[in-house]
């Protein structure tokens, strides 16, 4: 299957390598020293004490690649909308895009610009940063889960599924990938502003009874939200999400990391929609209120033009 990463972070570069080293013909979509380092030394992976370095095809758009079968979009969330020209030229009828991007608003966003017959759902649950130029650290899980928007299991969504977990990538095809995605925004909302403020892993913010449960907080008001939206998340993920977050390896938050490196940070898509489809139900949302004055206060030290 020819591929392209549209993204190559924490997300974009561990799958897409995972995708290379089983045979596929993979692009990856990179920028500035990282771009280069990948064009110089390859695509390194650090994984769980073992290290992988790929000769990879990599560029600042996919204009050389040619027609993909699949186009994987890893961007932040902010950029969505702006990063369209990079891998329009490798699309055509048949060709599908999947978003493993943070938030809800993402496929709207493609269907709408690109065309809703291209477009599939996805969410990744997973601990992956860049840890230096050229170079992927991956510290925990790695799970995908893909659905078509209308939630028929069709035949091209299966063939990407098998793909996915013949790549030693563990992929589940969803039915209902809209309250995959809105359930995914839990552990996000959770965890990624209270992290990014306390500059700590999720499990550190675990330890301490307070900041726990801030994180319950935070989590039971997405949920509230989403169910007054017509999306009946379980209350129970709350503590699945928590349970799963112990148990697991450590995670940094990709908001804490694009703190760490000086980088706009993706609230507006993540507690600030909380705050915003509060107001819009008639819900009162004040811990998610709270995180996104804070992280916007960090966000407007870096970008004049944030909110």
């Amino acid at each position: 299957m020819k591929i392209v990463i549209a993204g190559t972070g924490g997300i974009g570069g561990y799958y897409g390598a995972l995708l290379a080293q089983g045979g596929h013909d993979v692009f990856f979509i990179a920028r500035d020293k990282h771009l280069a380092i990948i064009n110089e030394a390859g695509l390194t992976i650090k994984s769980h004490g073992k290290q992988i370095c790929l000769k990879v095809n990599a560029g600042p758009d996919s204009s050389r690649f040619g027609i993909a079968d699949l186009i994987i979009i890893c961007f932040k969330s902010y950029d969505t909308a702006s990063t369209f020209n990079l891998y329009r030229q490798s699309i055509n009828e048949k060709t599908v895009i999947l978003s493993l991007q943070n938030g809800i608003e993402n496929e709207t966003i493609l269907c709408q610009e690109l065309g809703v017959t291209h477009v599939v759902g996805g969410i990744s649950f997973i601990g992956s940063l860049v840890e230096a130029p050229g170079v992927i650290l991956h510290t925990a899980y790695g799970n995908i889960t893909i659905g078509e928007l209308d939630g028929e299991v069709t035949n091209r969504i299966t063939a990407i599924g098998k793909m996915f977990n013949t790549c030693t990538i563990n992929c589940k095809v969803s039915n209902n990938i809209k309250h995959d995605i809105w359930g995914k925004m839990v552990w996000n909302v959770g965890f990624n502003a209270i992290c990014t403020i306390l500059d700590c892993s999720a499990k550190e913010v675990l330890q301490f009874r307070d900041t726990k449960l801030l994180v319950e907080s935070a989590m039971r008001e997405w949920i509230e939200v989403a169910r007054a939206c017509g999306v009946s998340l379980a209350k129970s993920l709350t503590r699945k999400n928590i349970v799963v977050t112990q148990k697991g390896g450590e995670v940094v938050p990709s908001m804490l990391h694009d703190r760490r490196r000086g980088k706009k940070m993706e609230i507006e898509f993540l507690n600030a929609k909380v705050v915003s489809l509060g107001h819009t139900v008639g819900l009162d949302t004040p811990v998610n209120t709270a995180l996104t004055s804070i992280i916007r206060f960090y966000n407007r030290a870096l970008y004049k033009d944030s909110p």
